[in-house]
């Protein structure tokens, strides 16, 4: 059986491989990768009937690999209001309004990305939305998706009182006097409540989600992703687009562990979670571990820090070590991946006590556990991720200063000072995995590689940046987007790098923003996307 041949020529090739970091020409046969190195050897390789691509003086790299994001989210959020950029409450109300007008036949009014900087008191009441929509239930998620803010259409759909009880791990906002609910629901509310509501549709239409999602992945030069919060509904949807031949990005799975408030019904989860991982082992489609949500946000004041927020707040972790330490170690006896969303300080300790506290008693090490997000660490829990090897699953695009303002203003400017330490986690050993936690926040990579490199934002240059000593050089941030972000998904036998016996997938961009700085990122675009071989994005 013969296979294609292609040549890769005309342009600089960034490999990410330690070895062999620059080259001139990358040769693929079928979906491998059989030759990198320069361009006369690789027409040698390549041979006269070989399709020649011409990068036109721009650059390739690795395909990224986006180390957290959401897939069917991502799909979905793509179909509802954008409030991204909204600034005032009013123009939120404009947004939700002109939704509801242009999808008159949906029986709810879904929006995503509000951010708790735009409105009073950084409290959303349920009147801000009734004002615009009150004969259906309005569903908002917060672009941290940490909480979801509705209406009283939607609290009545809900069945949500002054009676109702706050789930284990969230919190029903509540009038102070009246004890009415106000329309804000946090963390465990939002997901206990809202999300399997939402979640109820068609597998034609959840199968859609992916698939769209997967369209902006390509076109983002995305190769591989890795799912934070995966359901067993949206691993079917995936594991249906792959059997159609239209999974255009490699997904590397792990399976949700809500918090129920009784530990035995969270151990069936992670048994489930590890028969899944048995069922689903491949290197296009994998089940890789488990997903925990240890806290909150920043933003909504829901991140467990140790001492107080600047408001006089405080919040409890969602789990509490006595709940957290269980789970964990029948995780990593399992062989499973523990993947923990930790954004406070205390919640990140809370999370290496308990990982260590399981390598301890199991005998373990080299799972490759992560702990997601890392907004504000103290230092000597950096250091203990280092010596445990824990790896640092971080989003340059969190902290775009565009949107830092009330982040900043939470945590006070001492604190804030000491966010997003990518640096010191480098230097105390971790591996570095970037990726974009898109959809709460943009899905694109090279913006996100522009904040790495600079800790500027890309939407506003005015804005000054966040301890921009603590940027990267632009060669590391690629390769915390792709070869160690493949590391730490437990690819880097496949993917993450351009060399021989690799999977063939691979980006092409339109100019080289090695030569040109990392400015030139914002004005760089995705030429071409290949993925085991496949183009799965072309202009």
């Amino acid at each position: 059986m013969t296979t294609r041949r292609r040549i890769l020529r005309g342009g600089r090739v960034f490999t990410a491989d330690a070895e062999n970091p620059w080259a001139d020409a990358v040769v693929v046969d079928g979906d491998r990768i059989v030759f990198v190195g320069d361009v006369q050897a690789a027409a040698t390789v390549a041979g006269d009937e070989a399709e020649r691509i011409d990068v036109d003086g721009g650059l390739v790299l690795p395909g990224f690999v986006d180390g957290h994001v959401h897939v069917t989210l991502t799909g979905s959020s793509m179909l509802k209001a954008y409030l991204r950029d909204a600034e005032s409450v009013e123009e939120i109300q404009r947004l939700v309004k002109a939704w509801a007008d242009e999808n008159p036949d949906e029986p709810r009014v879904l929006g995503t990305d509000w951010m708790h900087s735009v409105l009073p008191n950084n409290r959303p009441t349920k009147e801000i939305l009734d004002a615009v929509v009150s004969d259906r239930p309005v569903y908002l998620e917060a672009f941290d998706f940490h909480s979801c803010w509705v209406n009283s259409a939607a609290l009545e759909e809900l069945g949500i009182d002054g009676d109702t009880p706050d789930p284990v791990g969230g919190t029903i906002a509540r009038d102070p006097e009246t004890g009415e609910a106000t329309g804000h629901l946090l963390e465990s509310a939002s997901f206990e409540l809202v999300t399997p509501l939402l979640a109820r549709v068609d597998d034609e239409v959840r199968d859609g989600y992916v698939s769209t999602a997967l369209e902006a992945f390509a076109r983002a030069g995305i190769t591989t992703v890795v799912e934070m919060a995966l359901e067993e509904d949206a691993l079917e949807s995936i594991a249906r687009v792959r059997a159609a031949g239209k999974l255009t990005a490699r997904v590397v799975a792990h399976m949700i562990i809500w918090r129920k408030g009784d530990t035995a019904e969270e151990l069936e989860l992670v048994k489930r979670a590890a028969e899944l991982a048995r069922e689903y082992r491949g290197d296009r489609l994998r089940v890789g571990g488990v997903k925990i949500i240890s806290d909150g946000s920043i933003d909504a004041c829901t991140a467990a820090l140790s001492k107080p927020y600047t408001n006089g707040s405080s919040a409890d972790p969602i789990w509490a070590p006595e709940a957290l330490d269980p789970i964990v170690e029948a995780a990593d006896a399992a062989g499973l991946q523990i993947a923990v969303h930790a954004v406070g300080d205390q919640a990140i300790r809370n999370i290496v006590d308990s990982m260590e506290k399981a390598m301890r008693v199991n005998g373990t090490s080299g799972r490759r556990h992560r702990i997601e997000h890392l907004e504000y660490a103290r230092d000597e829990d950096i250091e203990r991720m280092g010596k445990l090897g824990i790896t640092a699953s971080m989003q340059p695009v969190h902290m775009d200063p565009a949107y830092l303002r009330n982040w900043i203003a939470m945590v006070g400017p001492e604190r804030a000072n000491r966010g997003f330490a990518w640096p010191l986690h480098v230097a105390a050993g971790s591996v570095l995995a970037f990726g974009t936690d898109a959809p709460t926040t943009p899905h694109w990579s090279l913006p996100n590689m522009y904040i790495a490199s600079t800790r500027k934002s890309p939407v506003d240059d005015s804005l000054p940046a966040l301890r921009p000593d603590w940027a990267l050089p632009l060669e590391e941030a690629i390769v915390h987007g792709t070869r160690e972000s493949a590391w730490a998904a437990w690819l880097d036998h496949a993917t993450g790098v351009l060399k021989t016996g690799f999977a063939a997938d691979i980006v092409v961009l339109d100019r080289d923003f090695f030569a040109q700085g990392p400015a030139s990122l914002l004005k760089t675009h995705v030429r071409m996307t290949m993925m085991n071989g496949e183009i799965v994005h072309s202009v």
